[in-house]
């Protein structure tokens, strides 16, 4: 087999070799780099401040509980990656079922009322002015034992995971949706939300 005379030099001489071609592919790797950096679509961003009053956001009704709840603000609404905020009132004797999330954190503020929180295989009461934070991953759960509702301001980080809510519930005002078992599972799947025991 015969080596061209241009080969052999940069054999004999691996630096020469290097010093030729190497460059001229960290070069076009960097080219590269800021070609997709220069024309990739930006992500979504809102760069706005954003107040919502009291009465202000998307009202949903939960389709399996019923449950009253509130999107502040949210990716899909306000171009928020970073978070998303929303309320929801559990009634005496309702719960919100054991439950992680794969790809969100969560906090959650105890508003007003008091209930039974769930953490993994631990158990707190909660109070108004409880805040709790729960990584992605970490089971947990509220139940409303008292005779009062509890209000529970939550957030979630990054953004997206609200869009649970808007696709298995109804908004205030409309026809209740109807959704069979596969459906929920396939939400579920899609925004990476488990039921301890499933539902």
């Amino acid at each position: 087999m015969k080596v061209s005379q241009r080969a052999m030099s940069n054999i004999e001489n691996p630096r020469r070799g290097f010093l030729k071609f190497g460059f001229a592919g960290i070069t076009a790797a960097l080219s590269l780099s800021l070609f997709k950096h220069t024309f990739a679509k930006p992500p979504i961003k809102n760069d706005k401040a954003i107040v919502v009053h009291e009465e202000e956001g998307k009202h949903i009704i939960m389709g399996r509980s019923k449950a009253l709840m509130t999107i502040k603000f949210s990716a899909a609404d306000h171009g928020i990656e970073s978070t998303s905020f929303c309320t929801e009132d559990i009634v005496p004797g309702r719960k919100m079922p054991v439950h992680k999330h794969l790809y969100n954190d969560e906090v959650i503020f105890i508003q007003s009322g008091a209930g039974i929180l769930t953490l993994d295989e631990k158990t707190i009461d909660v109070k108004t002015g409880t805040v709790v934070f729960v990584p992605r991953g970490v089971w947990h759960g509220l139940e409303n034992p008292g005779t009062e509702n509890i209000r529970m301001v939550f957030q979630y980080t990054p953004a997206g995971f609200e869009e649970y809510f808007v696709e298995n519930g109804t908004a205030v005002g409309e026809p209740m949706k109807t959704r069979t078992k596969e459906e929920y599972a396939a939400t579920e799947k899609k925004y990476g939300m488990v039921y301890k025991v499933p539902r």
